[in-house]
């Protein structure tokens, strides 16, 4: 028994290093794989895994072990559409997906090596928050390598991944060696892995670029971190009656007095950097530290990528959606990076402007996903949060307790 569940832990610790020594090579492998088979070999991969996956546990159960109880099957079925689903939704970026492969191979792993100790349903509970815990440090250490972004979406798509297995595993598979009990013990093994899930992701959310050029400042050994996408930050919210809503990091006040007192020297930079990657500019300048530009490096971005899904779109409707983004937009730009857009070779001519005018309702309410974020909460209100939760837990771990004592 101690030789397999040593051995059990081993293909954890296995999983997990393959997830992470894949994060500095997944742009390579991305590319790799676009290239010659093209993106959507990634999500027809997922999909693929689900199917066989699913096929495999249901012939399992109905023909090795004689087990056809309509509601597991049911179970397993949802579990899967639900996998189906998600990749579907990735399916513009269906590398997204192979988040779900693995961290539902981790979810199966944990599992199986918690197992040998324990034997309640809170199982399922620790292998799905040690697994989210994984995916919390798998976004950190995307944000430390250049190319790659935090996004707390992705967070959720981890978890999402490991706690789908759990499902199929509680509700459709049912180990015979799992009983429904829940000991105190047990609750206190939960409580402490979601409380360390709590307080990385307040540690992430805490980790503004104000924090981060603080401590860079002191070990300037950690500098390289100035030039990475925030994990978090505060950004405003604007209402322009001839655009509808957009997002800055600065007033329209600071980004119009950016664009008058510096436009010649952001210009100059734009058009060096003309023809180079554009994920190489975003790591070369700082939200933080060239707001200004780097906000409107990736307008431009956003502007003409849609321009270009216009003129590539096979039906009209789909066309002018993506000309009506890439038009307001570049409204926008005109309004806010004006004098830096006109004196650089990103501006539009008014041939261009007039046509995709043509295609939309430019009265059309707009609403920028750009700086936009995920989240708009205050640092303080998040932690007082965190802490009210993380005292309910102790407070509900020490009724528990009580309760079993008094039982015994």
């Amino acid at each position: 028994m101690k030789k397999k569940k040593f051995w059990a832990w081993v293909w954890v610790a296995l999983c997990i290093l393959a997830i992470l020594l894949i994060v500095p090579l997944a742009r390579t492998i991305q590319a790799f794989v676009s290239a010659r088979w093209g993106r959507s070999l990634f999500g027809y991969a997922v999909l693929a895994a689900v199917g066989i996956a699913f096929i495999s546990i249901v012939t399992i159960l109905v023909c090795r072990l004689k087990i056809r109880s309509p509601s597991r099957l049911v179970w397993l079925a949802a579990v899967a559409g639900l996998y189906v689903y998600f990749t579907m939704k990735l399916w513009k970026a269906p590398e997204e997906a192979i988040h779900f492969l693995e961290y539902g191979l981790l979810g199966f792993l944990l599992f199986n090596a918690l197992s040998y100790s324990t034997r309640d349903k809170s199982v399922y509970l620790a292998a799905f928050f040690i697994g989210s815990t994984v995916g919390i440090f798998d976004e950190i250490l995307q944000w430390v390598v250049p190319g790659r972004f935090w996004d707390f979406r992705d967070v959720g798509l981890n978890a999402l991944a490991a706690g789908l297995f759990q499902v199929a595993l509680w509700k459709g598979i049912k180990p015979s060696l799992i009983s429904e009990k829940f000991n105190p013990r047990s609750a206190r093994r939960i409580s402490v892995v979601l409380a360390v899930n709590l307080v990385l992701l307040c540690l992430c959310a805490s980790n503004t670029p104000q924090r981060v050029a603080w401590y860079a400042s002191r070990f300037p050994s950690l500098s390289f971190l100035l030039r990475e996408e925030p994990m978090y930050e505060f950004s405003l919210k604007h209402k322009d009656p001839e655009i509808g809503i957009f997002y800055s990091r600065l007033s329209p006040e600071e980004l119009k007095r950016e664009d008058r007192e510096n436009s010649d020297g952001n210009a100059e930079v734009l058009r060096t950097w003309k023809d180079k990657d554009y994920s190489l500019f975003l790591s070369h300048h700082s939200p933080f530290l060239h707001t200004f530009l780097y906000e409107m490096r990736v307008r431009i971005f956003r502007r003409d990528r849609k321009a270009e899904e216009a003129a590539r779109a096979k039906k009209e409707r789909a066309a002018n959606e993506s000309l009506f983004i890439s038009f307001k937009e570049n409204l926008i730009l005109e309004k806010y990076f004006g004098q830096t857009l006109e004196k650089s070779t990103y501006s539009w001519d008014e041939d261009k402007k007039r046509k995709t005018e043509a295609h939309i309702d430019k009265n059309r309410p707009y609403k920028s996903p750009v700086s936009r974020g995920l989240i708009h909460v205050k640092e303080k209100t998040i932690w007082v949060f965190t802490l009210i939760a993380l005292i309910l837990l102790a407070v509900i771990n020490g009724l528990y307790s009580y309760k079993m004592r008094r039982k015994i």
